[in-house]
């Protein structure tokens, strides 16, 4: 890489090729500017810029590092409110956004100084392109109209363009060993999710350890002490990851080493459980059952054995489980099952939870009318105050409910007009497609496993944003936009 070699021969120059007492200079000025940058900021900021000095060496080798690093800061275990903001004059930016932005315009100075760099194309560049394009436009629309005010306008982009993400790993990702580490490194991170969730569940929200919705889980009006329930954001990498390690124990023999991904597996659908969300494990089901019927011969048969050979492992736990029923395991399975059991409940449909959503729906309807080609823009208010609605959520003073819908389809049509959830679906539909025709030919077991698996979840997203705002989650875009770009390349190198 031109790009790394010159910074490599600048820092040589300056550095390296010093004689001792010119390096004792450079390391007692470098102590210097470290004291003097903890007493005008602060050692905290000191120290995440340090690390973000060290990061951006490591991204200039292995861009991919950098993509783990957003994965990280936005669905892993650190959440939004944590993270230190990088005041910019007229707004501010998160360490994301700055890694983001810094791969992006990697992307730009190789291309225009290394002359064998050629931009790579898809056929997934132009939708979202396009998609991104209208969302930004219509969002300034919006601000020009009043619609939506700038503040939450500037805030909705940053979370779509997050998306972006693909275009980072189809250009700067094309190796094996890159597309292996971010695979690796993806479900490592959604891995300790997990293992932090059940941590969580095991000490009860009385003591929170992860930001987030953590709290005693309710049922149809009836508490459940003792059972804590855990949304964080990092459910998407949990999510996606239970679903590809599924698909890679079915698609490849089991070896010595597939006991670490069995057990990662359990973690990982433990992690799901906790969520206590009926449309992850209703999706989930429907995919598993999808799974069964894409698969063939030896893989169909490796899916049979090995869920009747969890299922016979799953109720000999249960019985130990439930000899002590006032335990915290104990109460958790019968929780889980409760709430199992209202998905085929007919007072389901009469739910309180599900009523508010009718009537989110039915302000939704009505702007979508108004505005059907423009829409509203990016987190604009789609409704006014309504006591029913407001009583149904906590307080919360920095979020307003009026910007938030659950249903992701309608949320898109509202926002960005038909336009927009168009191109949405158009580059949803083409990457779905792509993956359901080409991952049988894909010749590495694990990166098969791969394809369909990020295939499957990404149908399963879709699917479960008819009552989750999953398109415009700031832990789903880039997490997105990863997998999709993932997929490609692994057809374009044919692995």
């Amino acid at each position: 890489m031109e790009a790394e070699a010159m910074l490599t021969r600048i820092l040589n120059r300056f550095v390296g090729g010093s004689s001792r007492p010119t390096q004792i200079a450079w390391a007692c000025a470098a102590g210097l500017l470290l004291g003097a940058a903890c007493l005008l900021v602060s050692p905290e900021l000191t120290l995440v810029g340090l690390a973000g000095l060290a990061l951006s060496f490591a991204m200039l080798k292995r861009p991919e590092i950098g993509v783990l690093a957003i994965l990280l800061c936005t669905a892993g275990v650190i959440s939004e409110a944590e993270l230190p903001l990088i005041p910019i004059g007229v707004g501010s930016l998160q360490i994301p956004d700055v890694f983001l932005l810094s791969l992006l315009g990697m992307i730009g100075l190789r291309w225009l100084v290394e002359p064998e760099f050629k931009l790579v194309r898809t056929p997934l560049d132009l939708p979202l392109l396009a998609f991104w394009g209208i969302a930004v436009s219509v969002t300034f629309i919006g601000v020009f109209r009043s619609t939506v005010d700038t503040t939450e306008a500037l805030r909705g982009i940053r979370f779509i363009t997050y998306y972006l993400t693909f275009f980072v790993v189809t250009n700067l990702a094309r190796e094996e060993r890159q597309i292996r580490l971010l695979l690796w490194g993806s479900l490592l991170l959604g891995t300790i999710t997990a293992a932090a969730m059940a941590g969580q569940a095991a000490l009860g929200d009385a003591m929170p350890l992860m930001r987030g919705r953590v709290e005693t889980l309710t049922i149809q009006g009836t508490s459940y002490a003792g059972v804590t329930r855990i949304v964080v954001p990092g459910l998407s990498l949990v999510v996606v990851g239970f679903v590809v390690v599924t698909v890679t124990l079915v698609l490849n023999k089991f070896k010595a080493a597939g006991a670490l991904s069995l057990l990662q597996w359990a973690l990982l659908g433990l992690g799901v459980v906790l969520t206590f969300l009926r449309s992850y494990w209703a999706v989930i089901a429907f995919l598993f059952l999808l799974l069964a019927y894409l698969v063939r011969g030896r893989d169909r048969w490796r899916m049979i054995s090995g869920g009747l050979a969890a299922a016979l492992l799953g109720a000999i736990v249960l019985l130990t489980v439930l000899t002590s029923p006032d335990t915290r395991p104990a109460r958790l399975v019968g929780a889980t099952f409760d709430r199992l059991l209202t998905l085929v409940s007919a007072d389901t449909a009469q739910e309180d939870s599900l009523e508010w959503r009718y009537m989110e729906n039915r302000y939704a309807y009505r702007q979508i009318l108004a505005h059907p080609l423009l829409g509203l823009g990016l987190r604009a208010r789609y409704r006014p105050s309504d006591p029913v609605l407001e009583r149904s959520l906590p307080p919360d003073p920095e979020w307003d409910a009026r910007r938030h819908i659950h249903n992701g389809h309608l949320g898109m049509l509202v926002t960005t007009g038909l336009p927009g959830y168009l191109t949405l679906m158009g580059f949803s539909l083409v990457f779905i497609v792509r993956g359901f025709k080409r991952w049988r030919s894909v010749r590495d077991p694990q990166l098969r496993g791969m394809v369909l698996g990020y295939t499957l979840a990404y149908l399963g997203v879709v699917i479960g944003a008819i009552v989750n705002a999953t398109f415009m989650q700031w832990y789903w875009t880039p997490v997105i936009g990863t997998m999709m770009a993932m997929n490609e390349v692994v057809y374009r190198q044919a692995l």
